[in-house]
């Protein structure tokens, strides 16, 4: 069987044999004309009046936008929003956009002209959001579970507060969208220090679940203190085409937009398989190492114990800050013993500890461009130049009759073993 698996703005091809499965999303119809459908959902939103109306009694707004590596129709939605804006009397100049950062870097001038264009970036004031920087940070709050809100001041000091994101399954929090534009999008080092660790953070890969996740929960609390206004976020498919637009409530539209995800992503799997290929599903998925990890979660949600799964990512920009935990270990299970007791830091020690959960479980292969093969090794990750060799050294590992599993698009998946 032959494959394409997405590799940064290309695709690798291979030959897989006895492929068990391909698991690739539902079909939805694509949306015909998003500006119109975002046009209609601005006005008969979910849960709150249209956002119109909202402006109206208002002196300024700010907008929550994600970073680089969180792809969405960005231009469409801000120019939208801004529309809606202007015409119920606020001004450029009253309007600010701000980047959900969370712990990643800032975004530069040229990927914020790629994510919004160069007529936003050159009207509105942009900001990127620094978890690092207590001066421009503000206590809002304890959630119920005692985790203290530090979120942007920007925000808070805002009169109107519109967040605008892409919902999506998540490996931690279930979905992606709504209220994580505040936790962790906006949110500070401390914040994130308890919230991105255990028990908060699930031990396992969460894609799909939100009902009784901690770490969606607390999230929505966060949002709750942070007193949001309005969220506007879209649903797409594999090709990042819109399928669904949701505004509204931060709650109430950020489920409904739940509802359509998790009917193009979850898909059914009638057994494990011994080998794994799995891809995030091109750029800016596999912008690195780290976001490159949530597809590494999918796999082990249908990689049978003492399996094989095969990354493949371009991982351009290199590993990501949790590298050193992983290189200063003897071996993975000292990596999880350690985030166990020194939970998140700024290094992103959640990601060392997800790599070494799968390491302890199965051999982890990684076909990719951006990072040596010794520092691969380094990281108890076997390096392959490419995916049939992968896939060679897989089958030496589990023999000639391995079944294998394929996932292009891992980082949306949700396996829904039957």
């Amino acid at each position: 069987m032959k494959i394409s698996v997405p590799f940064g703005h290309s695709c690798l091809d291979a030959d897989i044999p006895n492929l068990l499965l391909k698991l690739v999303p539902n079909y939805i119809p694509i949306l015909e004309d998003p500006v119109e459908t975002i046009r209609k959902t601005l006005r008969n939103p979910i849960g709150t009046p249209p956002l119109k109306d909202l402006a109206k009694t208002k002196k300024d707004a700010v907008i929550v936008i994600n970073d680089i590596t969180r792809p969405y129709p960005s231009k469409i939605l801000v120019r939208e929003i801004i529309r809606e804006l202007n015409e119920a009397g606020i001004k450029d100049r009253e309007i600010k956009l701000l980047v959900a950062t969370g712990n990643h870097r800032a975004n530069t001038k040229v990927e914020l002209e790629n994510i919004l264009g160069t007529d936003i970036v050159s009207r509105i004031k942009i900001y990127n959001h620094d978890a690092l920087n207590d001066k421009n940070l503000t206590y809002i709050g304890t959630t119920k579970r005692k985790i203290p809100i530090y979120i942007n001041t920007l925000f808070v000091q805002s009169s109107l507060k519109i967040l605008t994101g892409l919902i999506a399954p998540h490996h931690s929090a279930g979905f992606s969208g709504g209220r994580k534009s505040i936790l962790p999008g906006i949110s500070g080092i401390k914040t994130l220090h308890i919230h991105h660790s255990l028990p908060i953070r699930p031990y396992e890969p969460s894609m799909g679940w939100i009902d009784g996740n901690p770490f969606h929960e607390e999230s929505l609390d966060a949002a709750r203190l942070a007193k949001v206004d309005f969220i506007v976020n879209t649903v797409d498919n594999e090709n990042k085409e819109v399928v669904g637009v949701f505004a509204g409530d931060v709650d109430k539209a950020h489920k409904a937009g739940t509802r359509l995800s998790d009917n193009i992503w979850r898909v059914r799997v009638p057994e494990k398989a011994d080998v794994v290929i799995t891809s995030p599903g091109g750029y800016p998925r596999d912008f690195d190492l780290h976001q490159s990890q949530k597809a590494i979660s999918t796999a082990e949600m249908c990689c049978k114990p003492g399996g094989v799964i095969i990354l493949v990512s371009e991982a351009a920009d290199g590993i990501g800050k949790f590298g050193n935990w992983l290189k200063d270990a003897k071996t993975p299970r000292e990596v999880i013993e350690r985030f166990k007791k020194e939970g998140f830091t700024r290094e992103a020690s959640v990601k060392a500890f997800m790599y070494a959960r799968a390491l302890i479980k199965h051999k982890v292969i990684i076909v990719t461009k951006g990072v040596t093969q010794e520092e691969l090794r380094n990281m108890f990750l076997i390096p392959a130049e490419s995916i049939q060799e992968a896939i060679n050294k897989a089958i030496d590992n589990m023999g000639k009759n391995a079944k294998f599993i394929f996932i292009p698009y891992a980082s949306d998946i949700i396996p829904d073993l039957i």
